[in-house]
């Protein structure tokens, strides 16, 4: 796969804030591991619906000398900034890293800083 899909399922997904594009860009036996938690498609989907019903927007910016692509892998860096209304903008910078299984998303590693996880603006996360 390539760099192109994963950005395309940010704008899509992330930024959208469409929960529903999930299945587009996310195989069904996925799994991801984000700062030591992990979660499969079904918690992953259940999450992003959770947090997409509230007021939080996000915006995208990519480090462009950090991305690689190789095969059925993506590796990357990459800023994320959450806002919500009444708070100040958090970005958090992630490093991930990709595998596809039939042109989905199928694995997933990221670390995170801050630590997502731990930001209010994820109190609507189930993990």
């Amino acid at each position: 796969m390539s760099v192109a899909h994963l950005r395309a399922m940010f704008d899509r997904m992330v930024i959208e804030k469409d929960a529903t594009a999930v299945a587009k860009f996310y195989h069904p036996d996925f799994q991801m591991v984000s700062n030591g938690m992990t979660q499969d498609y079904g918690a992953f989907l259940a999450s992003h619906q959770g947090v997409y019903d509230t007021a939080i927007s996000y915006s995208v910016r990519y480090d462009e000398d950090a991305w690689v692509e190789t095969g059925d892998r993506v590796a990357g860096r990459m800023w994320i900034t959450t806002a919500r209304p009444k708070e100040r903008p958090t970005e958090i910078e992630v490093i991930l890293i990709a595998t596809y299984r039939e042109g989905l998303i199928h694995r997933l590693w990221e670390l995170t800083w801050p630590d997502w996880s731990r930001l209010a603006a994820f109190e609507n996360y189930e993990s």
